[in-house]
């Protein structure tokens, strides 16, 4: 299939209604949490690994995977990843014990990576310049609405069936979404490039995360006196530092640090970085809230969950005529703002706030959640070569799914500190003031970006 050929958007709804999976999964399972909790007998600890394993996983591949799809040909990376996001569903939802649902979702986490740079970068390839911002709009859209419906569908499932669907649900939409791409992109170029793994890299990002990540939860656990959770958390802090310093002598970094010269992706950055916040923290806390302090049944919880990924959604329809009136630069600086507020928001949620209240702050995440996804691919498509672009893409994605996979486990950290002296809501409130404040260094950060960016432009 060529870029001229009517079947691209026949393709394109293929494409969308694979990555709609993957997008359906990071929601859909938030709603089910409190009763995943109650029915493996696990604690908060435990169970925040069910959400954060899903962002765990992705910042360790991500980047990698960008240079996957551009080495070996984006459709061949595209379908290996559908295929392992299809047999994980399955076994995630047979999972007899939290230890092997955990497995079951990083498996699920890797094939969701794949599907989620791929998809997008197979745009370039599909459509032509012209037809790009379109095509995009679409695909936010369509995925968008994978993240809206999710909460809500979820809460259904619970209700009528068991927690189990909510993974079960994706095998038979993989299955047609599979067949209209196997049909319609025959032709799309499979030819791979030069570019290089950087395999130490790799290496040193799954050690530094993973290192990091450990020493968090378990420092968390033992009441911050164990020293090998010290150890760990030292020796991910190194070796993130040590990839850093590494990645900036070689010729093919993993992290291509030299993409961030261009002031737009740095605001694109710092923007994502607060979506994995909105995507993570406040989508494994609210539900809990919702459920333990507020006692609302599964199908109230994805009722008002829904209301961050439907923002989401109201965006991405939007976002054409949007690039159009504000920029690229402007929706970015918006999401920050966007997201700060929430945070801000949130602080002001206690034991008897009216339900009505809620749709705010929600709504407020999903407009971050919304503009950082389609801006930021908006943006690499603007500033990145079509040889780059899988890359550029896994870089700032995995900034995101740091961001996530860190601050969950920290605000979980806290939250767990905290109650064990204190309620529910106290531990709660005192997550949120931890988000606030990063969400305002983030927020000072880009005011300084998006000001050098104005400086340059009347220049």
């Amino acid at each position: 299939m060529t870029k001229k050929s009517g079947s691209n958007w026949v393709a394109l709804f293929g494409v969308c209604l694979l990555a709609f999976t993957a997008f359906l999964d990071a929601t859909i399972v938030n709603t089910a949490l409190p009763f995943i909790q109650v029915a493996l007998h696990t604690d908060i600890l435990q169970l925040q690994w069910v959400a954060n394993i899903f962002s765990i996983i992705l910042a360790m591949t991500m980047i990698a995977i960008g240079k996957f799809a551009d080495l070996f040909g984006k459709k061949r990376v595209f379908y290996f990843g559908v295929v392992i996001f299809w047999i994980s569903a399955y076994g995630a939802g047979a999972s007899k014990s939290v230890e092997t649902l955990i497995f079951f979702r990083g498996l699920q986490a890797l094939g969701a990576s794949i599907v989620f740079i791929t998809s997008a970068a197979l745009l370039s390839d599909v459509f032509a310049q012209k037809m790009r911002i379109r095509a995009i709009s679409i695909y936010g859209g369509v995925t968008g609405f994978g993240l809206m419906i999710g909460p809500f569908l979820g809460g259904i499932l619970v209700d009528l069936l068991d927690w189990r669907w909510v993974f079960w649900i994706n095998i038979p939409i993989i299955a047609i979404g599979l067949a209209i791409c196997l049909l319609s992109m025959k032709s799309v170029s499979s030819e791979s490039s030069s570019i290089k793994i950087d395999w130490k890299g790799l290496v040193l990002l799954i050690f530094g995360l993973g290192c990091l990540m450990y020493g968090i939860i378990g420092g968390a656990q033992e009441n911050w006196r164990s020293i090998i959770a010290w150890a760990l958390l030292a020796m991910g802090t190194l070796g993130l530092i040590f990839l850093i310093a590494v990645d900036n002598t070689r010729k093919s970094p993993l992290l291509d640090l030299p993409l961030f010269k261009d002031k737009l992706l740095v605001l694109a950055a710092l923007s994502c970085a607060l979506a994995g916040v909105s995507s993570s923290v406040y989508m494994f806390f609210d539900p809990l809230y919702l459920r333990f302090l507020r006692d609302l049944s599964p199908f109230m919880i994805g009722v008002l969950i829904a209301i961050i990924p439907a923002a989401q959604a109201i965006i991405s329809f939007v976002f054409e005529k949007s690039v159009k009136w504000f920029g690229v630069a402007n929706l970015l600086f918006y999401s920050v703002v966007a997201a700060f507020l929430a945070a801000c928001l949130h602080r002001s949620i206690g034991m008897y706030t009216p339900l009505l209240f809620l749709v705010l702050p929600f709504f407020l995440l999903g407009i971050n959640w919304g503009l950082s996804n389609s801006a930021m691919i908006t943006a690499v498509n603007q500033t990145v070569p079509s040889q780059k672009i899988g890359q550029a893409l896994g870089t700032i994605a995995t900034i995101w799914n740091i961001s996530a996979a860190i601050i969950l486990a920290i605000s979980t950290a806290i939250f767990y500190a905290i109650e064990e002296k204190g309620s529910f809501l106290t531990a709660y409130h005192g997550a949120i003031d931890f988000n606030i404040a990063f969400a305002a260094a983030l927020l000072a950060f880009s005011i300084f970006v998006r000001l050098k960016i104005k400086a340059k432009q009347r220049s």
